[in-house]
């Protein structure tokens, strides 16, 4: 009887492995959620960036030229940023192509690849 009777207690090796499985499998679908989530939130920082700081630094340095100005003009020293100040969150340069009255801002590959846009910005209203 007293065979019977005996209870096992603990868990055994092979209960222990499929919990430790299971708790991987959580631990990498959260991993690659996270990791998409914030290449989305630097992508959308670019957008910003360029939309706002960066434009209205194009802005001002057209306005105290007085004319459009040299893609040379429009470096980090040339906007009056800081040398590595004027990189998108992924640390790629921003580019500047500058047609007629309209200076077009483009983010680097990494953002752009991300869905970033270019922005152009009409520096028409701002020249003498």
């Amino acid at each position: 009887m007293n065979i019977l009777n005996k209870r096992n207690r603990g868990f055994t090796l092979v209960e222990i492995l499929i919990v430790l499985i299971i708790l991987a499998g959580i631990i990498t679908m959260l991993t690659k959620g996270t990791m998409s989530g914030r290449k989305a939130a630097l992508a959308n920082q670019t957008k910003i960036d360029m939309q706002g700081r960066v434009k209205s630094a194009v802005i001002a340095k057209v306005a105290l030229l007085g004319q459009m100005p040299q893609t040379t003009d429009l470096t980090e020293a040339g906007l009056g940023f800081q040398k590595d100040e004027l990189k998108d969150p992924f640390k790629e340069a921003y580019t500047f192509k500058i047609e007629g009255n309209t200076v077009t801002i483009e983010a680097g590959t990494t953002a752009t690849k991300l869905g970033t846009p270019a922005v152009n910005v009409d520096c028409t209203p701002f020249l003498p």
